[in-house]
């Protein structure tokens, strides 16, 4: 009688529980990875004392985006990407006028979902974290700032599992006037730019595959 009346109850409570969002395991679409190649535009350093330029060539990069669910429209985001280009400047110490630079982005952030169809989805993202700019010079320092980057594009779904996404994305990355940047140590020791101006501004046209699970 007891255990009768225990049931009863549990169904009743059951019942009576507003529905809860549930991802079943057979249901795709709750998590995706993308891994994705890019080309990269733009990135210009200016030297506050000779007010000459260093120029970070065009080049491509590779990367990493993990979405996760927040609500019916949005989504979280983790985007690590990593570009290997060149810069264009005489004057380091065991370097011609170029050498290799290697710049890393880590950011946390979001999606926006737009009206969709059964295959095609609209989106707007918006990102912020850590930069780290790494150049390849004798004795050479790696410097880490904060970044953002904003953008937008589509993902496609011909499967139910695999996508496709196409994206177009501005990156910030915040280095105040009078910074120091491309320093050496060492003999020799030296920190050839002082930068003047706030924001590094590089873009991005990037494209990968979407891993739903």
């Amino acid at each position: 009688m007891i255990r009768s009346g225990f049931n009863a109850r549990l169904t009743l409570i059951l019942v009576c529980l507003p529905p809860l969002p549930v991802f079943a395991a057979d249901e795709p679409g709750s998590y995706e990875l993308t891994p994705f190649a890019s080309y990269r535009f733009g990135g210009t350093f200016e030297n506050e004392d000779t007010g000459e330029d260093l120029d970070l060539d065009d080049s491509s990069s590779l990367g990493l985006i993990f979405n996760f669910p927040a609500s019916s429209q949005t989504e979280w985001e983790i985007y690590y990407s990593r570009q290997e280009t060149d810069a264009d400047e005489a004057g380091f110490v065991g370097t011609g006028d170029r050498f290799d630079v290697d710049m890393q982005f880590l950011q946390v952030g979001g999606t926006y979902l737009f009206d969709r169809t059964d295959t095609s989805v609209p989106f707007f993202v918006a990102t912020a974290g850590v930069t780290t700019i790494d150049p390849d010079i004798p004795g050479g320092e790696s410097d880490s700032f904060l970044s953002f980057s904003v953008g937008g594009g589509w993902k496609y779904f011909p499967d139910s599992r695999v996508g496709v996404r196409l994206e177009g994305r501005i990156l910030g990355t915040f280095i105040s006037s009078n910074t120091d940047v491309f320093c050496q140590s060492g003999v020799g020791a030296e920190c050839t730019f002082e930068v003047s101006g706030d924001v590094l501004y590089q873009w991005d046209m990037q494209a990968g595959i979407i891993f739903r699970f």
